[in-house]
């Protein structure tokens, strides 16, 4: 069964009904996915509730019979047939309501999120081309590539004038003093964080007499005044992504903001922004920002304690210190944060890694209990707070 085929599957099922209950993750590619089927659902004239989750146990989805599961579902083995799952994880749910890139020999990690397979789902319920733009946030926010289906969705969206593209600073903020001082991805080390330089630099590229100028100037002091790693600098400049219908347009602004807020516990602020919702920008913003400054404060804290492993202060920003490590030192790295009850784990890998951190982190539960998956470059999972120096250990073996 291709993937349109599954979508159009799916948007059948639906249409048979005048009310579904929406799960969906919490991170950018979540939030976008949601955003993207709800709004199709609500011109469809299907009533929802939505809930966003940093993760799903079976036992959270209260009527299955009714429920689509957006970047959620695929990693859990025994959901009733009558559940709808949107994903791009490795699947190991047998249902038949289920698109995912990878049950179509597609991979799901670079190739289509989970943004992408709600595009498809969403087109199959009628003309919504103009939700495009959001499959950029999946993309960025799960760090695939402009390839294959990803490919095809952009490329339809730029020649429906739906988006631009472009070249320019790739560093998300309003102003110039907070692209600097929250910069998380690309992190930019010292100045990461310092109100005070990123204040100074702003003011130096204020009356530059061009925008190549000020784009020079701006990245010029950056590189002087910081001691970010070489991968976060050439980060700063690249090809850039106008969402003409969104929002917030830029693509990068957009993702950061959409992600912070659904990790620092308002994805309801996130959807808002994604689903179009103007009068929602500036709160989005401030809380974005907020949790920004916590993720930067927890990189700076992060204590290693292997050659590849660190323990964050903090189960919150966990999985945005492994973002920044896994950029900034390229190699594979795992980050643990003690909660009051479990160990989170994030674990990331370079693209090109050879490692495979959904099946370590899915061996790591099946061994000290817990929930562990992901993507093979991207995986994580909570595990017993017992078990930390054995699990670290066992990354060691493992790496």
């Amino acid at each position: 069964m291709s993937l349109e085929e599954a979508a159009a599957k799916i948007a059948s099922y639906l249409r048979s009904k005048d009310y579904v209950e929406v799960y969906s993750h919490h991170d950018a590619d979540g939030i976008a996915a949601a955003a993207i089927l709800t709004v199709a659902l609500r011109r469809a004239d299907i009533a929802f509730r939505l809930r966003f989750l940093p993760h799903l146990n079976k036992d959270d989805v209260e009527r299955p019979e009714l429920s689509v599961l957006c970047d959620l579902g695929a990693s859990v083995p025994d959901f009733p047939e009558s559940i709808v799952i949107i994903d791009h994880h490795v699947p190991y749910a047998a249902v038949p309501f289920h698109i995912n890139p990878r049950l179509e020999g597609i991979d799901g990690e670079s190739e289509l999120s989970a943004a992408g397979c709600a595009y498809l789902v969403a087109n199959a319920l009628g003309d919504n081309r103009d939700l495009a733009g959001l499959v950029m946030v999946g993309i960025i926010g799960d760090s695939q590539k402009l390839s294959g289906m990803n490919q095809k969705i952009i490329g339809d969206a730029v020649g429906n004038n739906l988006i631009e593209v472009g070249k320019g600073v790739l560093l998300p903020g309003r102003t110039t003093k907070e692209q600097i001082a929250s910069a998380v991805l690309p992190y930019l080390g010292n100045l990461s964080g310092d109100e005070e330089t990123a204040e100074k630099i702003a003011s130096l590229c204020m009356n530059t007499a061009s925008d190549e100028a000020y784009t020079a100037l701006l990245l010029s002091e950056i590189i002087v005044r910081s001691d970010a790693s070489y991968h976060d600098l050439m980060s700063m400049y690249g090809e850039s992504w106008k969402l003409l219908r969104e929002a917030v347009q830029d693509a990068y602004a957009m993702t950061a903001v959409i992600d912070a807020c659904g990790k620092a516990g308002r994805p309801d602020l996130g959807y808002a922004v994604a689903a179009g919702d103007m009068t929602q920008t500036d709160a989005a913003w401030e809380t974005a920002n907020a949790f920004r400054r916590k993720i930067i404060a927890s990189a700076a804290a992060a204590e290693a304690v292997a050659e590849n492993v660190w323990i964050s202060d903090s189960v919150e920003t966990a999985s945005d210190v492994a973002d920044i490590f896994v950029r900034s030192k390229q190699m594979p790295v795992v980050v643990l944060a003690r909660g009051t009850e479990y160990l989170k784990v994030s674990a990331r890998a370079p693209a090109d890694s050879s490692v495979d951190f959904e099946q370590m982190m899915k061996t790591s539960a099946e061994k000290f209990g817990g929930a562990g998956g992901g993507h093979k470059t991207r995986a994580g999972g909570e595990l017993p707070l017992a078990c930390e120096s054995a699990f670290i250990a066992s990354v060691k073996e493992y790496l």
